[in-house]
C-alpha cells in the first residue's frame, strides 16, 4: 500500500466518523472533498520537506514558504483540519486540542520515511 493510499484511507476514516454529528452531510462532504483535493500538494510539499506534522495535528513549514499559493494551501488545510478536531470533540466529548493531539499521533505513525514529523516534547526530526 502506497503512502498516498494510506493516508487517503485515513483521512477517509476520520471524515466518516464525522458522519454521527450534528453536521449536516453536505458540510461534511465539502470537508473531504477540499481536504482530498489538497492532499496531492501538500504531499508533494512534505516529501520536498518544506512541510511538516506538527504534534498539534496541523501542517507547520520547515523551510520558507516557497510561494503565496503554497502558503495558502496550508492555511486552508489547518483551517479544515481544526474544524474537524471541533467536530470530532463534540462528537466525543473531548477538546478540540485533544482530538489534535492524538491525530497527530496518528499521523507521525502513518507518516512515510523524510517526513517531518514533531514529537509531543516539540522536537522535530525527519522520520526513518
Amino acid at each position: 500500500m502506497t503512502f498516498l493510499t494510506l493516508r487517503f484511507l485515513l483521512l477517509a476514516g476520520l471524515l466518516l466518523a464525522l458522519t454521527g454529528t450534528a453536521l449536516a452531510e453536505t458540510d461534511a462532504s465539502v470537508l473531504r472533498q477540499r481536504m482530498e483535493a489538497r492532499l496531492p500538494a501538500i504531499d508533494r510539499l512534505k516529501a520536498q520537506q518544506l512541510l511538516g506534522e506538527n504534534n498539534r495535528g496541523l501542517l507547520e513549514w520547515r523551510a520558507a514558504v516557497p510561494n503565496e499559493r503554497s502558503g495558502q494551501l496550508v492555511e486552508e488545510e489547518n483551517r479544515d483540519r481544526r474544524a474537524v478536531y471541533v467536530l470530532l470533540a463534540r462528537q466525543t466529548g473531548g477538546t478540540p486540542e485533544a482530538v489534535a493531539r492524538l491525530r497527530a499521533r496518528n499521523i507521525a505513525k502513518a507518516s512515510a520515511p523524510g517526513i517531518w514529523i514533531q514529537h509531543e516534547d516539540g522536537n522535530w526530526y525527519l522520520k526513518e
